[in-house]
């Protein structure tokens, strides 16, 4: 695509004659190359040809490739890299026999030149140091003295160098980028760094900026349409100019997709993000959407939800922090409240377990959970002694939720309450069905924590802590309650009246055994 070959050319510092042969843009700056782009433009194919063309076409020169995580160099850059190596072999059998790729290197086949060659390094914050000593510069001869006292030949051909790669620079700490600044100090030194820019901040969010230094090239999604073709010229080995056609890469049913997402909003981060390739102006995006919240207040029953078992959710908080508790029965939300801790300890569980007793004789609920992680351990453990020795006839199941543990869907979330916000929350309350009353504060619980999704792929949403820091507003309890009560699974239809219990990972059967021993009636999420 043109814009890959204006990424090269810059990095490369090609005469301008070659800029002019493509019809592109000789006036950025060369060798250090920032990309911050969309989804789906062909940066790791980018890489791979900048890095063998670095490895080829420069003796004893070295590659240093480094990423957030070691599947991103790995699995995609070297299977990119590999799938190259399959065209060399085919088309430059001279050229590839030279080279072996290893599963993290990619090393020449003369021991005489071990120290041609590139490598691939995770980038990790706590060992900067492993990306120290970088170092390729092969002027020992600049003026050719050696090689007239030696009576050696001397050469043209470009010795030496360092190319710096920087798969998805974004999540690249900015310890892993001040420690290879030593490196790219050298003359001739590259730097290429692509990535989606999901941060507001850091050091890749701040460079994109310094457009002096840095060749930036920003690569919007829409500049790639699957349904458009794309024409570069090219030279053959008889000099005959030609040009090769290439469709676009992506499907324009992918911006047109988030663009409904972001409420047809180009400049909401989601979208400035994933298609415009432009940094967010906040580190978060907002996991549940403001008008959900007012379809929510605004719906009536859900009247099949009627024959759901009802739910009473329990949110904890310190003598200074509220609880709260949620009551829930399938899509109808029925009621929520918080309320002030008193300040005795020792009443504070008992305070908590009262009210969940009179909200399950008040609601006829078969379901309580809480979370059981910290002060709201002593009400969860007296509501199952509760009702497993003293109403073992209601047949209330109480069920531990610990919000601070690793998300079930551990390739996607962090932590179950990265899973519990994003997952389940977004879920329920973008349902045409949700529907509940319009407390106080409700709202604004629900709607002003953010979520965000890293380098890896996988979800983060906002704490407490950074709530407070971004808005100088402790965020209620009560949302986190009735999301809390999403984590009960039941299955309950006009033509099924029979309750089922939660469902769990296999997982934690063992464990579940256990307690069962020991309680009929008990659950416990750990």
């Amino acid at each position: 695509m043109p814009y890959q070959a204006q990424i090269l050319l810059d990095l490369c510092d090609a005469p301008a004659e070659l800029y002019a042969f493509y019809g592109l843009d000789p006036s950025f700056p060369k060798r250090q190359v920032l990309v911050p782009s969309g989804h789906g433009l062909g940066k790791t194919r980018v890489l791979a040809i900048a890095i063998w063309g670095h490895l080829i076409t420069r003796l004893v020169s070295k590659t240093l490739c480094t990423a957030p995580t070691s599947e991103q160099l790995t699995k995609q850059l070297w299977g990119e890299l590999r799938q190259l190596y399959r065209r060399m072999k085919k088309n430059w059998p001279t050229i590839a026999e030279d080279w072996e790729i290893l599963s993290n290197s990619i090393v020449h086949t003369d021991p005489d030149y071990a120290d041609w060659h590139a490598v691939a390094r995770t980038a990790r914050a706590d060992k900067p140091e492993g990306m120290q000593g970088a170092h390729a510069l092969d002027i020992d001869d600049e003026f050719g003295d050696l090689a007239r006292l030696f009576d050696d030949e001397t050469s043209d051909v470009p010795s030496g160098g360092i190319l710096i790669v920087m798969e998805e620079a974004s999540g690249i700490d900015d310890i892993i980028r001040q420690t290879v600044e030593g490196a790219l100090s050298e003359e001739g030194a590259r730097l290429l760094a692509p990535g989606n820019p999901t941060r507001p901040d850091g050091w890749f969010a701040d460079d994109i900026e310094n457009k002096e230094r840095y060749a930036v090239h920003c690569l919007d999604c829409r500049m790639s349409d699957r349904n458009l073709t794309y024409k570069l010229p090219y030279r053959d080995f008889a000099g005959q100019v030609h040009s090769i056609r290439v469709k676009g890469f992506i499907d324009p049913k992918y911006w047109n997709d988030v663009l409904k997402d972001c409420d047809g909003d180009e400049d909401h981060d989601r979208f400035k993000v994933r298609v415009r390739g432009m940094k967010p102006s906040s580190a978060f995006d907002q996991c549940i959407k403001s008008h959900w919240i007012d379809k929510f207040f605004e719906r009536g029953e859900h009247e099949e939800s009627k024959l759901e078992p009802v739910i009473i959710s329990l949110d904890f908080g310190l003598t200074s922090d509220k609880h709260a508790m949620a009551i829930r029965q399938g899509f109808n939300m029925l009621d929520g409240e918080e309320w002030l801790p008193p300040d005795m300890p020792d009443q504070v569980t008992l305070v908590a377990a009262d009210r969940a007793i009179d909200a399950q004789i008040a609601n006829n609920a078969k379901y309580i959970i809480g979370d059981s992680n910290g002060v709201g351990n002593g009400a969860m453990e007296y509501l199952t002694r509760y009702y497993r020795d003293e109403k073992p006839e209601l047949n209330v199941t109480v069920i531990h939720f610990n919000a601070g543990l690793q998300a079930l869907d551990s390739r996607r979330y962090y932590r179950r309450r990265d899973q519990m916000w994003h997952q389940k929350g977004r879920q329920f309350f973008s349902s045409p069905y949700c529907n509940g009353p319009e407390l106080p504060g409700f709202k604004k619980q629900a709607t002003v924590t953010g979520y965000h999704e890293d380098t890896n792929k996988k979800i983060a949403v906002e704490t407490k802590d950074h709530i407070f820091k971004r808005t100088g507003e402790k965020s209620g309890n009560l949302i986190d309650a009735f999301l809390q009560s999403l984590e009960v699974v039941t299955h309950k239809t006009a033509n099924d009246k029979k309750e089922k219990t939660p469902d769990h990972p296999a997982v934690f059967q063992k464990h579940f055994d256990k307690l069962k021993q020991r309680s009929d009636h008990g659950v416990y999420i750990r």
